[in-house]
């Protein structure tokens, strides 16, 4: 029996829980599932690197030592099966603000951002943040699952991107892009030789065991302009501590890349270079508990929104963010319904997709089944 109880109910209300601490819930009862972030408790070898840095008691500035670097090359190396080199990489504090310095970086004043819809929001946002052009290609339901359209996807790259980002697994639809995709993009890109920018931060989080997370870095001559962008924060439930690495294998593109960030992305802290070292050096026990109860709690969502006609949600490969479709004609605002009810979840339009919600279902079986009620009985309401 694991000593995890992920069955566990963590009060996170007035710990300014981004998640649940929203001012817009302020003197209602409010179920929040919107954010990325897991309501569960992190594993015990991280509390204990976080009391042995407490305990200590200086903060001061810290360097990403060595034995991370190694740490983090054998990670990719045993978990995607890529060699990569400790000179590759570059520390930051997030793949957000990572990825809007490459944007800003390489992508010309004359050329635009090409990502697929739906995307993680700011994936699309990026193009206002620094001042570009997005061109936008379509997700589409092929056997079972959300892919892409690379006719479309190949139009828009003949259109002279500066760059490709590149969600994988993506969010939301939570594919999990196979080899034959993987090189199929790889080669589109290297035909059009548009830079690729790949955020694989739900890399560990396969909800389908018979799949393999698949890294497009593999792929990818050296002199491919590429960034690949790796945490451990998602799978371990440590997003507030940050801390996050590029592996950029182009020696030019890593030279420009570490100038432009110099004086606007901060130092890790102590707490987040720790923290990533235990994430990859502990056993995985905490880990693969987790799978199983994500894995459980898909599979209680998949059945529960079968049985209703208005809705459809395509079964997950990975992360634990469901994207569910909704019939508008009958649902009309269904995201806002929900919100009346009690459940707040995310607009699929956010996402730059219509007629859908997100619904994070890394909480505990308890939290999914009221939510499941919720959902149930704004339905009834609107039939």
């Amino acid at each position: 029996m694991s000593k995890y109880n992920f069955d566990q109910e963590i009060d996170r209300k007035n710990t300014n829980s981004y998640k649940w601490d929203n001012p817009l819930y302020e003197g209602l009862d409010i179920l929040p599932m919107p954010v990325a972030d897991m309501d569960f408790r992190i594993a015990d070898e991280l509390t204990n690197t976080i009391s042995h840095i407490n305990d200590h008691g200086v903060l001061g500035y810290s360097l990403v030592p060595e034995t991370l670097k190694r740490a983090y090359q054998t990670k990719i190396k045993e978990s995607y099966d890529w060699d990569t080199q400790i000179e590759w990489q570059v520390w930051i504090p997030g793949i957000v603000p990572g990825l809007t310095l490459a944007c800003s970086t390489f992508v010309s004043s004359e050329q635009s951002i090409l990502t697929p819809i739906p995307v993680y929001h700011p994936f699309h946002l990026v193009s206002k943040w620094v001042d570009r052009d997005l061109l936008t290609f379509n997700m589409v339901e092929k056997d079972g699952r959300w892919v892409y359209d690379f006719i479309e996807f190949e139009n828009q790259l003949k259109k002279n991107p500066g760059v490709f980002l590149f969600c994988n697994p993506h969010n939301p639809g939570g594919t999990v892009f196979t080899e034959v995709e993987i090189e199929r993009i790889v080669f589109l890109c290297t035909k059009y030789d548009c830079m690729i920018l790949s955020d694989e931060i739900h890399s560990d989080l396969q909800l389908q065991t018979s799949q393999k997370h698949v890294c497009i870095g593999k792929y990818i001559s050296n002199e491919l302009p590429a960034i690949t962008f790796f945490a451990t924060s998602k799978t371990y439930n440590t997003a507030g501590m940050g801390g996050a690495v590029a592996i950029i294998p182009n020696a030019k593109i890593r030279e420009k890349y570490n100038k432009h960030i110099q004086g606007v992305l901060p130092m890790l802290s102590r707490h987040s270079i720790e923290i990533i070292q235990t994430s990859l050096t502990m056993n995985n026990e905490w880990l693969e508990n987790l799978l199983i109860y994500l894995r459980n709690n898909h599979e209680l969502l998949l059945s529960f929104i079968k049985q209703i006609k208005s809705l459809k949600m395509l079964p997950l490969e990975a992360t634990y963010l469901a994207w569910i479709q909704y019939d508008k004609e009958i649902l009309c605002d269904f995201q806002q319904r929900l919100f009346t009810n009690g459940l707040h979840v995310l607009r699929g339009d956010q996402f730059l997709g219509k007629n859908f919600i997100r619904v994070n279902i890394a909480c505990t079986k308890k939290s999914l089944e009221k939510a499941l009620l919720i959902i149930k009985k704004t339905i009834d309401e609107a039939h």
